[in-house]
């Protein structure tokens, strides 16, 4: 499922969020669309899991007042009901089915009423020198298939978001909080750390305020993301308990529905679509490709700044567990191990004496303060270590000292996962996507594409050339353009053609 949006200039953010929503009021699926210019392109894989129905797609941004959510319905089927296409489907009561105007300011042509299938179209936009100049930012494209019965309604849903009152002009805002757990109070001065395992980890830290709450930004990273929560209190005898916000809006009651009988043609279509789709899938035929995702600027250290020394212990004889490799291979780095109680303690080279606190160890970039977690670790386990043999300081946090290992496999599966250390999936920013390019007819593998042309960022122009070429799909199918005027007006003109 494409979408692209459009949001008022006045809206200071640079992330918009999207989801689905289930009949039954649940969330099927979020993401997190970065803005450019005011508009954002994003799409969904909706999951063979889906049951047919009518479901909700939301748009809105996270601050909560005076913000609104922009509401599309959408009728999915699920195409492993094969021929159990229902009588009548649920629709959306006493909406409009579009708002936006058609612009009679839009001419299209080299689009006949009729096409045959796997044809080769050169088809021209032209836009009226007062619409040109009253278009804001970039256009939309698309030729599709639809059934002309069916209209969707789109419509604002007022309802306060509920959401955190931290704008997110910067990159996408994770919140949560912290509580005792015995007590189920918020804990203040609580340090929570956030990480994610990289080659230069990304690593965070907040400290929690009266309200136990914390707040991360995250603006470099895209798409799915390994990454680590955890807290720890001042008082060392005080058990936490760690708690993450759900990233989206909370769901309000949903809308008004009425039963709308639907035609033996929408039936129909519905069935050849559905095995369109399962053709597509058994042939792996994929529709979307990865666009590049702009490069972040790679730290030249590691948070803590430059090490001291370097150690790959794979370069010397194998060693079965840390203590051995402290000891032959860590100047300056002392590890011991007394009834299953790990200490370490490292060198202050300036004051030539240990550190009698300990410092800050850290397996790829993950703080950890149970040292067994690292005792058994052996050379084939670890890359490389590294150690500052001096005072660190990154922020506030004070560090006597840091032993930072790197693993081989980049696995902390043996992390012990409690109330106060969470291993999580993070979703970043969506990482941009294009409809692949349609290819020749292979004779043999019929082409069953549905979307036929896609594109979201055309610039604006008094005659824009369009060239797609028809699928084996026959139906009826529309070319589409669409947009904002400077004034924040959407507008939209198509045009309806059949292929045969």
């Amino acid at each position: 499922m494409l979408a692209k949006l459009y949001i008022p200039e006045d809206i200071k953010t640079r992330i918009i969020h999207l989801d689905l929503i289930h009949p039954s009021g649940k969330q099927v699926n979020a993401v997190s669309l970065e803005l450019k210019n005011h508009e954002a392109n994003g799409y969904f894989q909706l999951p063979d899991s889906l049951s047919s129905g009518t479901y909700l797609l939301r748009a809105y941004w996270s601050v909560a007042e005076g913000s609104s959510k922009m509401v599309r319905e959408l009728w999915i089927a699920n195409r492993f009901s094969g021929a159990d296409i229902p009588e009548k489907i649920q629709k959306v009561k006493n909406h409009s089915s579009s708002i936006a105007k058609e612009n009679p300011q839009i001419k299209l042509s080299g689009i006949q009423d009729e096409l045959t299938i796997n044809k080769e179209i050169q088809a021209n936009i032209e836009l009226d020198e007062s619409l040109l100049q009253s278009v804001k930012g970039n256009i939309l494209i698309h030729v599709a298939q639809l059934i002309p019965e069916l209209k969707s309604a789109t419509f604002q849903d007022a309802s306060q978001n509920g959401y955190h009152q931290i704008g997110e002009e910067k990159g996408i805002i994770r919140t949560g909080l912290v509580t005792d757990r015995k007590t189920n109070l918020p804990v203040a001065d609580a340090t929570v750390y956030l990480t994610i395992p990289d080659s230069i980890p990304g690593f965070q830290y907040y400290q929690t305020g009266p309200d136990g709450r914390f707040y991360f930004l995250i603006d470099r990273h895209y798409g799915t993301l390994p990454a680590v929560v955890q807290c720890y209190s001042k008082d060392p005898v005080q058990r936490l308990k760690l708690k993450l916000d759900d990233l989206s809006a909370p769901i309000g009651p949903m809308p008004e529905m009425t039963e709308v009988g639907i035609s033996d043609n929408i039936k129909k279509v519905i069935t050849n679509s559905i095995d369109a789709v399962t053709f597509q899938k058994v042939f792996a035929q994929e529709k979307l490709t990865n666009l590049p995702i702009p490069e972040k600027k790679a730290d030249e250290y590691q948070f803590y700044g430059k090490p001291t020394q370097i150690i790959d212990p794979q370069l010397f004889v194998d060693l079965p567990n840390f203590n051995e490799i402290s000891k032959e291979l860590l100047p300056g780095v002392k590890f011991r191990n007394y009834n299953s109680q790990p200490s370490i303690q490292v060198l202050n080279n300036p004051a030539h004496n240990y550190f009698q606190e300990a410092p800050l160890i850290l397996m790829d970039g993950i703080p950890i303060r149970d040292l067994n977690v690292i005792k058994n670790m052996g050379s084939t386990d670890i890359d490389r270590v590294e150690i500052c043999q001096n005072e660190r300081f990154y922020g506030n946090l004070r560090f006597p000292g840091v032993v930072a290992i790197y693993t081989t496999k980049s696995d902390y599966s043996n992390l012990p996962e409690n109330d106060q250390l969470l291993k999580l999936n993070m979703e970043a920013i969506q990482i941009p996507i294009r409809l692949k390019e349609a290819t020749a007819a292979d004779q043999s593998i019929p082409d069953l594409r549905q979307v036929l042309y896609w594109n979201p960022s055309e610039k604006p122009a008094k005659n824009i050339p369009v060239s797609f070429r028809t699928s084996s799909v026959i139906g009826n199918f529309k070319i589409s353009i669409s947009g904002v005027k400077t004034d924040g007006t959407p507008f939209y003109s198509e045009k309806q053609f059949e292929v045969k």
